[in-house]
């Protein structure tokens, strides 16, 4: 089941009546149905594997649990020292065991064919088999936080969820599954497992969550789809002005993508009362690319912060290496070689993340390097602070430009066809060195799929896009001033849209959509 098609969006008025129709305590029960029949109506196999990290990490939380919460015994304090490091030593052992197991799954099933490759082309010949493997749908979204929530367990920030059944729900609920959020426990508890009442305004929020992720990906990111990868798999037949505009479109296309793929699915979960995690705020915005970084996928910048960059930052090792630095670089070096490194290293991971092959690894690099350097340039800016312009808007546009610019080069590398840093690196030299601009025109682009029909079509929706966001941007709350109409041109303003929604995409035999970009991360 698709959550392009009206399908889908019939299961989830199907699902939203039987929610509030059955007595509260019973409420859950209809979201774990619903989910289950949504992810098996993606393929039996995928279930499989989705449930057997269920059973690992509800397996692995509950034995997690039972260790936090075993009192040191013995007749003296060396005793009960030594009983303190024992436990401690067999959580860890435990923790480390299911994380290793949880994550293998993640490796083998996303990682191994590239691998392969990798020896292959180092030996010089075909050592090993290349492995092909289809991947169940949203697998690192309940990978990382399934292992965010043993984690916490082990921290004890809460008790392991002892009812399995409504573990389960935490970990499949349909509108998580697709692209996200990364949501962890303690917020999602309650809303998930209470039963919610009907609640206009929920409704309301809803609907309205739902119709900009439409707008988004129907309007804006599905358009502009055949363009980017038209040019990206072919990009030397074209001028190299039109591999830039590739990227800078992708970096348009990837956001209402994903950010509208969530604005949907949101959407849906806040019509059954269930409110996730953000993972977007206006990134195109920011003014440096450390802002961006944290307007961009929110959920999986705060599970990095959490469980990889704060645990390295306070390891033993960082701590013996800042200990070596002092007197030997300067002291504010010294301040900044802890965080450097592991934010280098967090975003190693997040080019990890993206998928297999150099490019990603690449772009994960380019991202790393540029906001290390930004840490290390903080003593130095703040010395020469009071010789910078006193506009400020001009250093807001400076800003956005400079950071914008950043993103849409390393798009290069996160959409390069293959993961291939050879074709990556190849498109970027043909944009500088052979630009053409003169052989553009408007032909050219209509046979690339962005004909004067298209390019009006995606300029209207991103003026309204564009409107919204700098609404949201400045603290304006529209969802609060459309509340605030009377309620028949709320019905007339919810009637129109969705009417434009339903004839406009999904009754518009010329709509092709195209799968969410991280539905398959």
């Amino acid at each position: 089941m698709s959550v392009n098609d009206l399908q889908f969006l019939g299961f989830v008025l199907l699902s939203v009546l039987l929610y509030y129709l059955i007595p509260g305590k019973y409420r859950w029960i209809v979201l774990l149905t619903a989910s289950g029949i949504f992810y098996l109506s993606n393929g039996v196999t995928a279930a499989l594997y989705m449930g057997a990290t269920v059973i690992l990490t509800y397996t692995a939380g509950r034995i997690l649990d039972k260790i936090v919460n075993i009192k040191p015994a013995g007749n003296t304090p060396e005793e009960k020292k030594r009983q303190k490091t024992r436990l401690k030593h067999r959580k860890y052992a435990v923790l480390a065991i299911s994380l290793v197991l949880n994550f293998s799954t993640l490796a083998v099933l996303k990682y191994s064919g590239f691998f392969a490759q990798t020896v292959n082309a180092a030996a010089g010949y075909d050592l090993l088999p290349i492995p092909s493997f289809l991947l169940p749908l949203g697998i690192s979204f309940y990978i990382f936080q399934t292992s965010g929530y043993l984690m916490d367990v082990q921290r004890g920030k809460y008790p392991a969820e002892r009812n399995f059944a409504k573990y389960t729900l935490f970990v499949c609920y349909f509108p998580q599954l697709v692209q996200g959020p990364i949501n962890r426990y303690d917020a999602l508890r309650a809303p998930l497992f209470d039963g919610n009442t009907l609640d206009y305004t929920n409704i309301q929020a809803g609907i309205l969550r739902m119709m900009l992720g439409i707008l988004k990906k129907a309007m804006i990111a599905d358009v502009l789809a055949p363009f980017v990868e038209t040019v990206y798999a072919g990009y030397g037949n074209y001028p190299g002005i039109l591999s830039f505009l590739a990227a800078a479109l992708y970096c348009l296309q990837l956001y209402c993508d994903f950010s509208g793929g969530v604005d949907l699915l949101c959407g849906v979960s806040r019509l059954f009362g269930v409110p996730m995690a953000e993972n977007f705020e206006q990134p195109y915005f920011s003014t440096s690319l450390a802002d961006f970084w944290r307007r961009w996928h929110i959920s999986l910048g705060e599970w990095m912060k959490d469980y990889l960059f704060y645990p390295l930052a306070f390891s033993p090792a960082l701590a013996k290496l800042t200990k070596k630095a002092k007197g030997r670089l300067p002291a504010e070096i010294v301040k900044r070689i802890t965080p450097c490194i592991c934010t280098f290293v967090v975003f190693l991971a997040v080019g990890i993340w993206q998928g297999p092959g150099w490019a990603n690894i690449a772009y994960g690099l380019w991202n790393g390097i540029w906001m290390s350097l930004g840490l290390l340039w903080i003593p130095f800016a703040a010395k020469h602070k009071d010789k910078l312009p006193k506009n400020t808007i001009f250093l807001t546009l400076w800003g956005i430009f400079r950071t914008n610019l950043l993103v849409i080069i390393g798009r290069y590398l996160s959409h390069a066809h293959g993961a291939s840093l050879s074709m990556a690196l190849g498109m970027l030299a043909h944009t500088v060195v052979s630009p053409g601009f003169a052989a553009v025109n408007s032909g050219m682009l209509a046979e690339l799929g962005l004909g004067a029909g298209k390019i009006l079509q995606v300029t209207i929706a991103l003026a309204v896009l564009f409107c919204i966001s700098l609404a949201k941007e400045k603290g304006v709350d529209l969802r609060a001033w459309f509340c605030s109409r009377r309620w028949y041109v709320q019905f007339v303003l919810l009637f129109v849209g969705l009417l434009l929604i339903v004839l406009g995409v999904y009754g518009n035999d010329a709509y092709t959509p195209i799968a969410y970009v991280y539905e398959n991360i």
